[in-house]
């Protein structure tokens, strides 16, 4: 096969995977944004995190991702160091932004289980403040990174290595912090299956039952934070490895790079799904919604099977007589009759 025909079907197939991804994720998105907007009880300050995880996916897929296909996947390299500048500084701001959301995301949790109803206290408008602050910190980031990164169209690049010495700081420090948060959840839940009350072996115990549902209630806890530490390890330390790579070589390979960013991208559907579909809060909202859309799309095709098996009434009118004709030729099987009753 010819190697152009092979590089033109790759280019096809990445940008096929992109848009059906992009897509993906602008549905799983909106879907928990619509959520929050149509239910008033979600409408609170620790939903307004998963609202900025929201935003921060959509930049990091769709913007960063649009860049990433165009550079590096094209291959449409631009001659002047206005396009890289540009690409990196989207790049770099889009992931801080990432990271900053699923740290905020982890400190509330945190906060919620320990202080409880206290943390109704904070308004939503403190909580955007909050989060505003974190996307000045990523433009701040960003900039930094793209004035003092070094870029060359070399497979193997040089790179700066106290850029990558700052950027393994700021962005490892927001990943070891959103897992030493989900750590401190494990240890309290699991420290809340032990505290067991003196008479729960008893047979007359009356707080029997609600041990039992505190600790289904905390083992189900401790598989969720499980499952969002191994989707975070699993999508970001590649990337910690790059850039730990060229802190202390002073080298980066290009592919690596854009490898470990694209597994990030792929990783924030799954994260959408965790922290939208997954919470319990939320799914009351999104799983009717979801049947709504299933079930509308299957009825329209099965009023469209129905009409369809049903005898054909043809209508004629020639100005001076109306004529109605009717096929004849219907038989109700098994089968058609159990359509009917689904």
């Amino acid at each position: 096969m010819n190697f152009n025909a092979v590089n033109a079907f790759s280019i096809v197939f990445a940008a096929i995977i992109f848009s059906l991804f992009t897509f993906a994720v602008f549905f799983a998105a909106s879907t928990i944004c619509y959520a929050v907007y149509k239910d008033k009880h979600l409408q609170v300050p620790t939903a307004v995190p998963v609202i900025n995880l929201c935003f921060a996916g959509l930049l990091l897929e769709f913007v960063s991702g649009v860049f990433t296909l165009v550079f590096d996947v094209l291959q449409i390299n631009s001659t002047t160091e206005l396009g890289h500048g540009v690409k990196s500084f989207i790049e770099e701001f889009a992931i801080s932004v990432y990271f900053q959301a699923l740290f905020l995301i982890s400190i509330t949790r945190y906060s919620l289980v320990l202080c409880g109803r206290k943390l109704a206290r904070m308004t939503v408008k403190q909580t955007t403040c909050c989060i505003t602050f974190s996307w000045i910190i990523s433009t701040v980031y960003a900039s930094l990174v793209a004035f003092f990164q070094q870029e060359a169209s070399a497979d193997v690049t040089k790179y700066s290595r106290g850029v990558a010495a700052a950027q393994f700081a700021f962005l490892a420090f927001l990943h070891f912090g959103t897992l030493c948060m989900y750590a401190n959840l494990v240890i309290y839940f699991h420290q809340k299956t032990d505290n067991l009350p003196p008479d729960f072996y008893s047979l007359d115990s009356s707080r029997r039952r609600i041990a039992e549902r505190n600790i289904r209630v905390s083992a189900k806890n401790i598989q969720m934070i499980a499952l969002m530490v191994l989707t975070l390890c699993s999508c970001h330390l590649p990337y910690l490895g790059c850039i730990t790579t060229a802190m202390f070589t002073g080298q980066l390979s290009h592919d690596a790079k854009v490898c470990a960013v694209v597994l990030m991208q792929c990783g924030i559907l799954v994260n959408f799904v965790i922290y939208g579909y997954l919470n319990k809060r939320l799914k009351r909202v999104i799983r009717p919604l979801l049947h709504r859309i299933v079930d509308k799309i299957t009825h329209k095709r099965r009023r469209r099977q129905i009409n369809e098996l049903l005898p054909m009434n043809n209508l004629s009118y020639t100005g001076s007589s109306l004529t109605i004709s009717r096929s004849d030729s219907y038989e109700l099987t098994r089968s058609k009759l159990a359509l009917f009753n689904r």
